[in-house]
């Protein structure tokens, strides 16, 4: 079993294919913004659905402040693809079909229940050096639990207004 990241922690590094098309490499992100992680179980799902309508509705108060938010699945690209035109989301939805960036996460769920293999729902806030400053995994997969939206935008804030770290060093294990 994989050691779960904690805050304070540097974020494991990975390269995802987004939904129309291309991959994006954390490391290439983390240049010029803060992260924010959301992963969650289901593409179509109604609580996923409200998640990412949140950050949607948000989406202007974070890109303001240099700030890009990545959803996460487990759900195959083309399905995300479906998903993201729905929803007319305006930020990247990964595909992380295997399953690997949520082992490196700690966030996928366990091989038993309706939810086997899937990504649970957390948020991760990542700054410019690769640093996990904010770690949120719902308790329970099944029990749907919205993270603290509001508190995520403020915390990203904060860190944007740091002084200016020396950004991640380009990950060239790809």
């Amino acid at each position: 079993m994989a050691i779960e990241p904690s805050t304070g922690d540097v974020a494991p590094p990975f390269e995802l294919p987004e939904a129309y098309g291309g991959e994006v490499v954390l490391s290439e992100l983390l240049r010029n913004h803060i992260v924010v992680l959301a992963f969650y179980p289901s593409p179509f799902g109604m609580m996923c659905a409200v998640e990412m309508r949140q950050f949607k509705s948000m989406y202007e108060d974070f890109k303001k402040a240099s700030i890009e938010i990545l959803g996460i699945t487990t759900s195959s690209r083309f399905v995300l693809s479906a998903w993201r035109e729905r929803l007319n989301l305006p930020f990247p939805q990964l595909s992380d079909y295997g399953g690997e960036v949520s082992v490196a996460y700690g966030v996928l769920a366990g091989e038993e229940g309706a939810l086997r293999g899937r990504s649970n729902r957390a948020v991760f806030i990542i700054d410019q050096r690769g640093i996990i400053r904010y770690r949120w995994v719902s308790p329970d997969i099944i029990q749907a639990q919205e993270p603290d939206y509001d508190a995520v935008l403020s915390l990203c804030r904060s860190i944007a207004d740091e002084p200016n770290p020396s950004p991640v060093p380009a990950d060239n294990t790809h």
